[in-house]
């Protein structure tokens, strides 16, 4: 298409140049007829000595030389423009085109497509027995292929948490791992960088949320140990009242200020409840919903009165160790079916609300 415009451009101009001569010859006639000297400065100086020529008094001058004169003034006029035209039109062809010429030398293939075709350049080496030069570039596409997907890949590997990411790894996988780092192709190199930075990241999420649960545990047995303060100063306050010959409106002004539901709270305590009902109202991961012992506590904070002794008992049953009867990558299932997901280290979050440590094979929940 190029090619195209600027032939189309050479050919109009071509064109228009010669009949600009034509008409430059046919006034040149004109003129030597008046003047020889002015034809010959006509010739060497068009077309100012034309237009000259034409504001000169002259007799003589008809109609048709008038429209040769005009004929030529308009060949040059488009000369200017084509001229004109050309010096925008053709720079941005020329840059159009070599824009194209670059993009089409760019390589955009995958990264997968460069093992490929380093897998394809091996094996062409190791059959016609090519130089060390080659190998260097098969090396080359290798490590690159690797780079772009995984920027810092050098960096993973040195890391600590790597080292430490292949300790955890059972025997078997730890070989196969240490054997594709050393000879695998970029494809196996790069699922293994990717599988490890999706383990660290679980890792770390699953780490923030044990901090958080445990944080909130925290917060319900402090404002627990709190309320039963409050009931147990209560109680002390009623115990010293009776005592005391109290009238029936007194009674119960007094039964009103025991109710802890019912009792003034500053500013501070009312900002710390919701604060602690916040905590509890978090579902805890794994869960379908709130448990059974953070509605007790939500029940218990509407309330004032302290948690239910079935609280106290599940929380006794739920310290027995657990016997875990399978695992996998990211968790374990005990004898009852009960899911336990795998955080940092031995920790472990059951399905039914807690945090758990393996010990032996068995869940040591709190």
């Amino acid at each position: 298409m190029n090619n195209i415009l600027v032939f189309g451009f050479g050919s109009v101009a071509l064109i228009v140049f010669i009949i600009s001569l034509w008409y430059l010859f046919q006034t040149v006639r004109i003129i030597w007829s008046y003047n020889f000297l002015l034809a010959i400065g006509a010739v060497l100086l068009s077309p100012f000595v034309h237009i000259i020529f034409c504001f000169l008094p002259k007799d003589g001058f008809d109609k048709y030389e008038r429209g040769l004169f005009k004929k030529y003034f308009i060949s040059i006029g488009a000369l200017i423009v084509l001229g004109i035209g050309a010096s925008i039109a053709i720079p941005n062809i020329e840059s159009q085109y070599q824009a194209d010429t670059i993009t089409d030398e760019i390589d955009t293939s995958e990264p997968w497509e460069w093992d490929i075709r380093a897998e394809s350049d091996e094996e062409g080496l190791s059959q016609n027995d090519a130089n060390n030069d080659d190998t260097a570039d098969v090396e080359a596409l290798h490590y690159e292929a690797i780079f772009q997907v995984h920027p810092d890949a050098d960096k993973i590997v040195d890391s600590p948490e790597f080292a430490l990411w292949l300790q955890e790894q059972t025997p078997e996988q730890h070989e196969i791992t240490s054997k594709i780092l050393k000879e695998g192709i970029a494809t196996e190199v790069i699922y293994v960088l990717t599988e490890f930075k999706t383990d660290l990241s679980r890792s770390i999420d699953n780490d923030y949320h044990a901090r958080k649960y445990n944080a909130q545990v925290l917060a319900q047995r402090q404002y627990q140990e709190k309320q039963n303060r409050e009931m147990e100063s209560i109680k002390s306050s009623n115990q010293v009242r009776q005592r005391e010959p109290l009238s029936a409106n007194s009674a119960l002004q007094a039964d009103r200020q025991a109710l802890p539901s019912q009792k003034k709270l500053s500013y501070s305590e009312r900002q710390e409840r919701e604060k602690t009902k916040d905590l509890i109202s978090q579902p805890i991961k794994g869960s379908k919903g709130l448990t059974r012992a953070q509605i007790e506590a939500l029940a218990s904070l509407e309330t004032g009165q302290p948690m239910s002794s079935r609280a106290s008992s599940d929380k006794s049953s739920a310290a027995a160790p657990r016997n875990m009867t399978n695992c996998d990558g990211s968790g374990c299932w005990d004898s009852n079916g009960t899911r336990y997901n795998k955080g940092a280290g031995n920790t472990y979050f059951p399905s039914d609300g807690g945090v758990c440590q393996n010990i032996g094979g068995q869940m040591q929940c709190n």
